[in-house]
């Protein structure tokens, strides 16, 4: 048995039982015996698998949303900013994104995590696209394109590879700067 593992490796184990098991792998017994650990230590952390999923979900909002927001916004030139997304977007746990997404449909606190991450997401693209197309109306149709092309490979591809990634969002990322190029 493990001695310490602490919240976060709950959570990564989550993500990877997510990815290649899917959502009925997470079960109480199901990440104790991935951590080799005893289910006391689960219960420590979160009282029920509902206070684990609850603080799963704030953790996945906070680590795969908030954080790409702020990392994505740090370049000062918008041209560079466009390619931070990119490449942040392209190190997302897109096969557990996937499961999350399918798990949305069957249960309605991870449908509203869900809806939350896609917003912030949005927002943060817009704000992103915004300077560089220099219309807030354009930028959030080219933000919604970019969460559609996100979704849809998610859906599409298992696993996601570089190459897929690649293959759409440097795309993507070419329709984005012919503004710059226009003005």
């Amino acid at each position: 048995m493990r001695l310490l593992v602490t919240r976060e490796m709950y959570y990564d184990a989550a993500m990877r039982l997510l990815a290649t098991e899917g959502v009925s792998s997470l079960k109480i017994a199901r990440l104790c015996r991935e951590l080799n650990v005893s289910s006391g230590s689960f219960y420590g952390y979160f009282g029920s698998l509902d206070g684990f999923v609850a603080d799963f979900l704030d953790y996945w909002e906070e680590t795969q949303t908030a954080n790409v927001v702020e990392m994505s916004l740090a370049p000062v030139d918008p041209k560079k900013r466009v390619r931070a997304l990119k490449e942040l977007g392209g190190g997302l746990p897109h096969d557990a994104e996937a499961a999350i997404r399918g798990w949305a449909h069957t249960n309605e606190r991870v449908a509203a995590a869900q809806k939350r991450v896609d917003a912030r997401r949005q927002q943060a693209m817009a704000d992103v696209i915004g300077p560089i197309v220099g219309n807030r109306a354009q930028a959030r149709k080219l933000a919604a394109m970019g969460m559609a092309l996100l979704i849809g490979l998610q859906q599409w591809k298992s696993p996601v590879t570089k190459r897929d990634y690649n293959l759409l969002f440097n795309e993507y990322e070419r329709v984005i700067m012919d503004h710059v190029d226009r003005d």
